[in-house]
Formats: structure tokens, C-alpha cells, sequence
């Protein structure tokens, strides 16, 4: 990296095999990735405003992310109005008819395979969710699950999404859980792998029983979140994570594990011990990037038990 330069910090990318990486995107437009470990992300914030992350092509033409043409500014979510309408997911979120009425950039997307899994975060907190055949594992580790099941296979993203709203409903499972909260929980004391294995088994059982009785259920495990939850565990937590909730400060991310949005870094204090950090509020934020800040969060060290 050269010593200073900008960008729009975007979050953290995944793959289907749990590779990360940082993704930034800078003042030209382009998207520059970052990989996850090795990496020394030493930033500052300058204010709390926070920018559109643009939108993603899924056509042969325009593929991966592409800036907002007006770098607009949002109050929430990550995409102003005219991002979302272009990139075409808005209509689908709430689109009745078939498949060949959708908008062409996300028709092909759609019409693939798909999967309902149930997943798991820990402390009591489940989950129902959709994935693409294509990116089913990568969206539980974009995700943050430690463990999931899942519950039953589907021609298509729209039948699929029908599918989770019957689930939420008759088993009471919510359709989304905090990154925040994800982190939260993982700074608590943590109970067994075999614990979350059983309450992801419980919770699926559960959930595909409410099923329509036309489904073929199914039950496949993914444990991907196994090897993060070892090195917290073994390795030691803090009270409170870093959230990036000021609005302005300097920062070293210099990670040892990640999961979904929850990033294990090293304590540049000296201690064995890991700083949790959450990046759910920087993303849409811009950073400088300059390798000479050594400033880090320090939270206080708290007992495993």
C-alpha cells in the first residue's frame, strides 16, 4: 500500500471456501480486494458520513460492483434509491409474477437453484435464509453463521422466497439477525462446538416440519464457522467490540480470524488475548488508508468464564 490514499470501504468479501478479503472501492471506481490475513489495515475516519456502495452488474456486459454514478450520501442501508431500482433486487424482493417478467440484469440469477438453510450464531440466536446454489456457502460465511442445516432444495430464488416467508412465520424463525449482534454474542462466554451443533439440529428440525407437505426436505450440515470459533475460544475475548461507531478516529485492523462481519484481531498492546471487531458501521464509510497509524482499540480484558 502507499502511505496515504482513499477509499469507500465496502465490508468484508468472501468465497465459497472461506477466503476473505477487505474490499474497497476507490476514487476512480474501481474495486480493489484486500486479503484478509496478512493484511495491516491501519486507517482513520475523518466524519460519520455514509456514501452508496453503487450496485452489481450480473449481466455478460457489466459484471461485479459498479460506483454510484452520483456518490450519493445514505442515511440507511447501503445503496441510495436509484442503486437499488438499477441493480434490480428491489423488485424482486416484492415480485409476484413469473420469472420472465423480472429485470433482465437479475432474471438469469434468479432462475438458478436454490437452497433454504437454517443457521446458527449462537446464545439462542437462529435464523431462516435463502441461498443460489452458485454461492451457498459463501453467503453463510458473508452471513457470519457458525453452523448450519440445510432444510430443503428450490427451483428458483422466487419459490425459495416464499418458502422462507412460510418458515418464519409457522416456525417463528426471523429473517435476518444484526451484525452487531452477531459479534455481541461472541464476546459472552462461549459453550461447546457440540452445543451449537445440537442447537442447529433442534432449530432446523423445527423449522422443516413446518414446511408445506409437497417439499422434499432434506438435512445437510455446514460447520464452517468450526475453525474461527476454536481460535476465539482458545485464544480469549473482550466485553465490548469495536464497532466504529465514532465519527471520526484512527484505526489498526490487523486480523488473525474472521467470520461474516465479526474480525479477530491481534491486540497491539501485547496481550495473547484477540480484539473482536465489528465492521457493519464502516461499511458505506470512507477511510484513508495510511500505514504509518498505530492507534487500535484497547477494551478492557475480560475472564473466559
Amino acid at each position: 500500500m502507499s502511505s496515504t490514499r482513499a477509499a469507500l470501504y465496502c465490508g468484508t468479501r468472501w468465497d465459497e471456501q472461506g477466503r476473505w478479503s477487505y474490499e474497497l472501492l476507490r476514487a476512480d471506481g474501481t474495486t480493489e480486494l484486500l486479503p484478509g490475513i496478512g493484511t495491516r489495515l491501519a486507517f482513520r475516519v475523518r466524519d460519520g458520513s455514509r456514501f452508496c456502495l453503487g450496485y452489481h452488474g450480473f449481466g455478460a456486459a457489466r459484471r461485479g460492483r459498479l460506483a454510484c454514478p452520483r456518490r450519493a450520501r445514505v442515511d440507511s442501508g447501503k445503496q441510495c434509491a436509484q442503486c437499488r431500482i438499477t441493480e434490480g433486487w428491489s423488485v424482486v424482493h416484492s415480485h409476484r409474477g413469473p420469472l420472465t417478467t423480472l429485470p433482465e440484469q437479475v432474471r438469469d440469477y434468479v432462475a438458478q437453484p436454490h437452497h433454504l438453510y437454517v443457521a446458527y450464531f449462537g446464545d439462542g440466536m437462529a435464523k431462516v435464509g435463502t441461498a443460489s446454489a452458485a454461492r451457498r456457502h459463501r453467503r453463510l460465511f458473508e452471513q457470519g453463521a457458525l453452523v448450519a442445516r440445510f432444510i430443503t432444495d428450490s427451483p428458483d430464488g422466487l419459490h425459495v422466497r416464499e418458502l422462507e416467508r412460510v418458515v418464519s412465520e409457522r416456525a417463528g424463525l426471523r429473517q435476518a439477525v444484526a451484525g452487531v449482534t452477531k459479534t455481541r454474542i461472541l464476546t459472552k462466554p462461549l459453550r461447546p462446538w457440540s452445543a451449537l451443533e445440537s442447537a442447529v439440529a433442534d432449530a432446523a428440525e423445527h423449522a422443516a416440519s413446518t414446511l408445506p407437505a409437497e417439499i422434499t426436505r432434506t438435512d445437510t450440515a455446514w460447520s464452517g464457522g468450526r475453525e474461527f470459533y476454536a481460535t476465539i475460544l482458545a485464544r480469549g475475548r473482550f466485553p465490548d467490540a469495536t464497532e466504529f461507531t465514532a465519527d471520526s478516529g484512527e484505526y489498526v485492523i490487523d486480523a488473525v480470524t474472521a467470520h461474516g462481519h465479526t474480525i479477530a484481531c491481534v491486540d497491539e498492546a501485547g496481550a495473547g488475548e484477540l480484539v473482536l471487531v465489528n465492521d457493519s458501521r464502516l461499511i458505506g464509510r470512507r477511510i484513508e488508508l495510511d500505514a504509518a497509524i498505530t492507534a487500535a482499540s484497547r477494551p478492557a480484558q475480560t475472564s473466559l468464564f
